[in-house]
C-alpha cells in the first residue's frame, strides 16, 4: 500500500511520544566534531529512530552528509553488540539502552532533550471509518491513554516501580531511564505542528512522494481537545 493511500485511510488523533531516540557512540568518540565519516547503525532507514537521530545531529549543527546511516541489525540488543565489536561508530538507542551503555563507559552524543522539533514515535491513529462509526469507543481509548500519560508525569515513584516490575529493571536503572525518557512523553497527548510537519516531509523524501500533504489530511484533534477539557489538562 503506497504512502498517499495510507494518508487517506488513517488519521492521527493524538501524539504520545514526539521524540525518544538517543545516539550512543564508541568510548573514544566524545563530541559531534568527531562524527565526520562515521557510521551510525539504525533499525530502519526512514524509520522513527533514524529520523530522530538525524534531528539530533541537525540540532547540533552537523551536516548529515558527514555521516553514513546503515542497517546492520534491527533489534537493539544486536545493535549494541555491533557497537561493542567496533563494526559501527554509533547506534540509535532508547532507554534503558543509554543508561546501561553510559555505565559501561560509552558516550551519549544526544537525546530527546536536544530536540526542539521531534518526529512522532508513538501516537494514537484510527481509520476514518472507525472514527465516524465508533466515536465513543475511540474517545474512551484516548481518555485512558491521556490518564496514563498524566500518571507518568505526576507519579514518578509509582511509575519507576512499574517500570522495574514490567521491564525487569533494577530500581536504579528504572529511575535513570525515567529521568531520561520522561521529556519524550507528551503530558497531554499533543505536540506542536512542526513535529507533524517534520515527520511528513521526512517520510515524503523516503518514499519519493512529491505532492504537498496538509496537516488536515493526517490528523484530527477534535477528540483530543474534548478529552483534554474533560480531564482539565492545560
Amino acid at each position: 500500500m503506497n504512502f498517499q493511500r495510507l494518508i487517506g485511510i488513517f488519521v492521527l488523533i493524538s501524539c504520545l511520544v514526539p521524540r525518544v531516540s538517543s545516539l550512543a557512540a564508541d568510548k573514544v568518540i566524545v563530541s559531534y566534531s568527531s562524527r565526520s565519516g562515521k557510521r551510525i547503525d539504525t533499525q530502519r532507514i526512514g524509520g522513527s529512530d533514524h529520523l530522530a537521530a538525524e534531528a539530533i545531529l541537525q540540532a547540533k549543527g552537523l551536516d548529515l552528509k558527514d555521516v553514513q546511516f546503515v542497517t546492520l541489525a534491527g533489534d537493539e540488543p544486536v545493535r549494541v553488540e555491533i557497537l561493542k565489536k567496533g563494526l559501527v561508530d554509533a547506534i540509535c538507542t532508547v532507554p534503558p539502552g543509554p543508561v546501561r551503555l553510559t555505565r559501561e563507559g560509552y558516550n551519549i552524543l544526544g537525546g530527546p532533550k536536544d530536540l526542539k522539533i521531534g518526529s512522532p514515535i508513538s501516537a494514537v491513529a484510527v481509520t476514518d471509518s472507525r472514527l465516524k462509526s465508533n466515536r465513543d469507543e475511540t474517545k474512551r481509548v484516548l481518555r485512558a491513554v491521556l490518564r496514563g500519560l498524566r500518571f507518568m508525569h505526576e507519579r514518578k515513584e509509582d511509575t519507576i516501580q512499574i517500570m522495574g516490575r514490567w521491564l525487569s529493571q533494577t530500581t536504579d536503572v528504572a529511575r535513570d531511564s525515567y529521568d531520561s525518557i520522561l521529556p519524550s512523553f507528551s503530558p497531554d497527548g499533543g505536540t506542536v505542528d512542526k513535529t507533524y510537519e517534520f515527520a511528513i516531509e521526512s517520510r515524503k523524501s523516503t518514499v519519493r512522494a512529491d505532492k504537498p500533504i496538509p496537516l488536515s489530511q493526517v490528523r484530527d484533534l477534535t477528540l483530543l481537545r474534548e478529552v483534554q477539557k474533560e480531564l482539565r489538562l492545560p
